[in-house]
């Protein structure tokens, strides 16, 4: 048997097993979010599902999304596995925002006062207007910004992937890998 025979046979058995595809689960969603707490869960359809957690484990995520209930028999609550979900975003405070932005324009009034000795030299006016701009910033940044990803399907999938190169003057194999 001719070296690129064996070439691309050596290519076949090491990349099918590298081409399956390993089953997503919730393994790190656990630590990410917690009972009580507001997510939103985007499917694989594309729809958005807003509600708050109510069990989360590696392998499901129960949602609870609240709505005003017509009938009895309606539920409130969706199970979803993670072969559903292509993502799920957790939704920040804006006051987090505003207090992040509020400390970060104050800081020039606060460094500039504690090396100036000055009574009315507006420092105080100067640091309160800053702070004010830098917590409109901050609640600027975080609305536009959005919720935070904390779980995306195959994120934390590897892959390697080995494509056999056979031609009249090439022999080789091409490597992918993705972590």
């Amino acid at each position: 048997m001719s070296t690129t025979c064996w070439l691309a046979a050596l290519c076949l058995v090491v990349a099918i097993p590298a081409r399956a595809q390993v089953q997503p689960t919730f393994d790190s969603l656990p630590d990410k979010v917690r009972k009580g707490q507001t997510i939103i869960v985007v499917d694989e359809g594309g729809a958005q599902t807003r509600g708050v957690v109510e069990d989360v484990s590696s392998t499901k995520l129960v949602v609870n999304y609240g709505r005003e209930v017509v009938s009895p028999s309606l539920p409130t609550t969706r199970t979803f596995t993670p072969v559903e979900v292509n993502k799920v975003l957790k939704p920040g405070h804006l006051w987090d925002g505003a207090i992040k932005g509020a400390v970060i324009g104050a800081l020039p009034g606060i460094i500039f006062g504690l090396g100036d000795e000055c009574d009315d030299c507006g420092l105080a006016a100067f640091t309160v207007t800053w702070a004010a701009i830098g917590a409109g910033i901050g609640v600027g940044i975080d609305a536009l910004w959005g919720p935070k990803t904390v779980f995306r399907k195959g994120q934390h999938a590897s892959r390697v992937s080995l494509v056999p190169i056979v031609g009249r003057e090439r022999k080789g194999v091409a490597a992918a890998v993705r972590f």
